[in-house]
C-alpha cells in the first residue's frame, strides 16, 4: 500500500518539471520517492548552487573546456594523411592499435 503525498507548487514550475520528468521518461511520483530516498540517505534536502536553478543549457567554464581539451588531445593518435594509404586492407583499427602499442613501448 502506498500513501498518498500532497504539496503545493507553482503551476509554472510544475509545468516545466512534468516537462522535463517525460524528457526523462519519468513521472512525478518517481520524483518524490527519490526525494524522499535523497533525505533519508544524506539527512539533509536536496541543494541547487545560486545561480544554478536553470543551468542545464549554460556553457561550460573555460577550465572544464580545457580539461576537456587536454583529456581529447591525450586520447588522440596522430595519423599522417600518408598512412591511409599504407593501411593494408584500410583496417585503421589494425594502425591505431599498432600506434598506441608503440607508444605503450616507449614508456617502459
Amino acid at each position: 500500500m502506498s500513501d498518498l503525498v500532497s504539496a503545493r507548487i507553482a503551476p509554472e514550475i510544475r509545468r516545466q518539471g512534468n516537462k522535463v520528468l517525460a524528457q526523462l521518461g519519468s513521472t512525478p511520483s518517481e520524483l518524490i520517492r527519490s526525494a524522499y530516498e535523497y533525505v533519508i540517505a544524506k539527512r539533509q534536502l536536496p541543494q541547487v548552487e545560486p545561480g544554478e536553478e536553470n543551468r542545464s543549457d549554460a556553457m561550460p567554464d573555460a577550465a572544464s573546456l580545457d580539461a576537456l581539451v587536454a583529456s581529447i588531445a591525450q586520447s588522440t593518435v596522430g595519423v599522417p594523411s600518408s598512412a591511409w594509404d599504407a593501411i593494408d586492407g584500410g583496417d585503421y583499427k589494425a594502425y591505431i592499435a599498432a600506434a598506441r602499442e608503440a607508444d605503450y613501448e616507449a614508456l617502459a
